[in-house]
């Protein structure tokens, strides 16, 4: 009986396919929840013949390419990716005496692009406010850094929204919340609204949301002093040569350091989780119950696909959910801030779903701790905020889910969708000998080095 309960409870091509095991089955009991030939040719089904991406139904659509395997990975045509490049970009990434832009001197060198996108955290923060220059600490996973007391909070480098990931965002065109990092796609013919917006200052130079961000964070938070960081590449022998092979004669610019640190970041992609070692043709990579997930999230009943496709289940649209804000601070008005349309306040880019729950916060204002909160909250379909009903997008309602199926989808986003193993973008040392990721000296004590 609940092994037909849950055949029951299946939806589209799958359910077609368990009917054509009853079918073959006639007087015998199909053992369905013990079956992983069925779960895999259901997911199979439901990967290759509902979903479409670029007019092709096939898994390639699904996975994500070797972070070596340079001519498969998008990259900006500007900025070709090449292994010193990468090399170089890695160890900038997380250096921390390349911030010598510090509003305070006892600050200089303290923190790097990694304070706040970290391997432990899923290059996230681990806390649910990020903090650069003027944070101290850090405890385990960056959960303990914490404001300096002695600063102004004003010279606290601390944005109000949550500290996105780099995980697999060489699939995203723009960056930010707001898309506002970057030119061409849904920025075409935004170029007078770029002078406004913060995330925005890079795209005169004309690069990819990747680039642009990479190179307008620099300055932004504080990371990048001309002198300093000439000095920092002439100084150190691993620096200077890899600065030669990537831009030989070429001087230390902000432009040019800013597209190492994104080659790097194009190549962080979380190809090792079970999902990907499934699609991949290692069957057992995934559990069953990662499998029938698998069929909740690819199935009609959850919708989660209207906006998660592709390798990095993300896309390049902009939703008004009603998600909390971030306390404490002004509201951010999301892809209103740069394009000044009412319909687009409060909208921001659909993130990419790969190793949530190791940054331990989720929501753009950090308001959900756990997968089983932000799934009940899609689940209900109920808003946190209050907006104009028709700024939510149709699929935002309460979904007719079992609490099975529920529990299911959580597994399949928790523990298939998470790369072990991201410790291994993150270098050993960087050639200053900072620590990493973050170099003040409560943070050195904690991180015992």
């Amino acid at each position: 009986m609940i092994r037909r309960l849950y055949i029951c409870s299946l939806s589209g091509l799958a359910s077609v396919i368990v009917a054509s095991l009853l079918i073959a089955g006639c007087s015998s009991q199909v053992d369905v929840a013990s079956n992983d030939d069925f779960y895999d040719s259901a997911l199979n089904v439901l990967l290759t013949e509902r979903i479409t991406l670029n007019g092709q139904r096939r898994l390639q659509n699904f996975v994500l390419p070797e972070s070596d395997d340079f001519s498969s990975i998008p990259q900006d045509p500007r900025n070709p990716l090449t292994a010193d490049k990468v090399t170089l970009g890695r160890f900038l990434f997380h250096d921390a005496a390349l911030s010598q832009a510090a509003r305070h001197t006892h600050n200089l060198g303290t923190y790097s692009c990694a304070t706040c996108h970290h391997a432990a955290a899923g290059f996230e923060a681990g806390a649910a406010r990020s903090i650069g220059e003027g944070g101290i600490g850090w405890g385990t996973r960056g959960e303990a850094r914490r404001p300096d007391p002695s600063l102004p909070g004003a010279d606290v480098d601390s944005p109000g929204l949550k500290s996105q990931t780099i995980l697999n965002k060489t699939y995203q065109r723009l960056m930010m919340y707001s898309g506002a990092a970057g030119t061409g796609g849904d920025n075409e013919g935004l170029d007078d609204r770029w002078i406004h917006h913060p995330d925005a200052a890079a795209n005169h130079l004309g690069y990819q949301g990747m680039e642009s961000q990479a190179i307008g964070a620099l300055s932004k938070h504080r990371l990048f002093e001309p002198e300093a960081a000439s000095q920092l590449i002439r100084s150190h022998p691993t620096y200077a040569a890899l600065w030669e092979s990537v831009w030989a004669g070429d001087s230390v610019t902000t432009e040019r350091i800013g597209l190492s640190i994104a080659a790097y970041e194009r190549t962080v992609m979380a190809n090792r989780s079970p999902f990907q070692q499934w699609l991949k043709g290692d069957l057992d990579a995934m559990s069953r119950e990662e499998k029938r997930g698998a069929m909740v999230f690819f199935g009609d009943k959850s919708e989660c696909t209207v906006c998660h496709t592709g390798p990095a289940l993300s896309s390049m649209a902009f939703y008004a959910l009603g998600m909390p804000d971030m306390p404490g601070v002004p509201p951010d008005p999301g892809r209103g801030g740069l394009t000044g349309e009412d319909r687009d306040r409060f909208t921001y880019k659909v993130p990419q779903l790969y190793n949530l729950t190791d940054a331990g916060f989720m929501g753009h204002g950090s308001s959900f701790r756990t997968m089983r909160e932000i799934v009940d909250y899609y689940v209900e379909g109920v808003p946190a905020i209050s907006l104009p009903p028709d700024r939510f997008p149709d699929q935002f309602r309460r979904l007719d889910l079992t609490e099975q199926e529920i529990e299911d989808l959580i597994v399949f986003l928790e523990t298939a969708l998470r790369d072990p193993d991201l410790e291994r973008y993150q270098p050993t040392s960087v050639p200053s000998g900072a620590c990493i990721p973050a170099n003040d000296p409560l943070a050195r004590h904690q991180l015992a080095c």
